[in-house]
């Protein structure tokens, strides 16, 4: 699955240069860029980057529910929630660091990495930056959890919906695309996706075993 994930990175950083540079056959995929490629640029890694992050999070939710048991292998659901947390994280600083070359905003490397430091609608971008800090923590706090210990590493996981959510708001408020039919449709069928997940999540039961199935297993052992 990582590997897995390195190859959709890598596909998905050669169609930006492609964009950028305006060769191969990302070319005839994306409009001409003229001046405007890292725009380009960004505006695809930020969606790329939300969708990244959105998989996390449902692997994640999918993974701690009963619901969900025997759909997917709880080991591959783990690899999809570790990879693409750490995708999104990738492509979200992406998003922010290819706009430092444009010649058309200006923006710096304090507007792109300090939160709310940003002369561009200062607030909306900060909601990006901090779903962006969030979203690293949380998806490097697995190579640390038998530091932090796990009681204190399941709470910082919980801060996951807090980067699910900036990061939606600050797609939907400040994204170019934001009002485009496409974009809305990806925003609303993720969040409502959550929002089930959620809620699931939260009032579904473990069925107990039967009385048949519990007596069998007891006669079994005494045998």
């Amino acid at each position: 699955m990582k590997l897995l994930a390195f190859f959709v990175l890598v596909a998905a950083g050669g169609a930006v240069a492609g964009a950028i540079y305006g060769g191969g056959v990302a070319a005839s995929l994306f409009p001409d860029p003229g001046t405007h490629g890292a725009w380009y640029a960004s505006r695809a890694s930020g969606v790329a980057a939300y969708l990244f992050l959105w998989v996390g999070l449902v692997g994640g939710l999918w993974m701690s529910s009963a619901w969900f048991d025997g759909v997917v292998n709880r080991g591959r659901l783990l690899a999809i929630h570790q990879t693409a947390g750490i995708a999104g994280v990738v492509l979200g600083l992406g998003h922010g660091l290819v706009l430092i070359p444009d010649p058309w905003t200006h923006f710096t490397v304090q507007d792109i990495l300090i939160p709310f430091g940003s002369y561009y609608r200062t607030v909306l971008s900060g909601f990006g930056q901090v779903s962006l800090y969030l979203s690293a923590v949380v998806s490097f706090s697995f190579w640390f959890r038998s530091i932090i210990g796990t009681k204190a590493w399941k709470y910082l996981h919980y801060t996951a919906f807090i980067a699910y959510g900036a990061a939606l708001w600050h797609g939907l408020m400040i994204g170019t695309d934001s009002r485009a039919p496409w974009l809305l449709g990806i925003y609303l069928v993720t969040s409502l996706a959550v929002v089930f997940i959620i809620v699931v999540r939260v009032t579904y039961k473990r069925p107990a075993p039967q009385r048949r199935t519990v007596l069998a297993a007891r006669e079994n052992t005494a045998a």
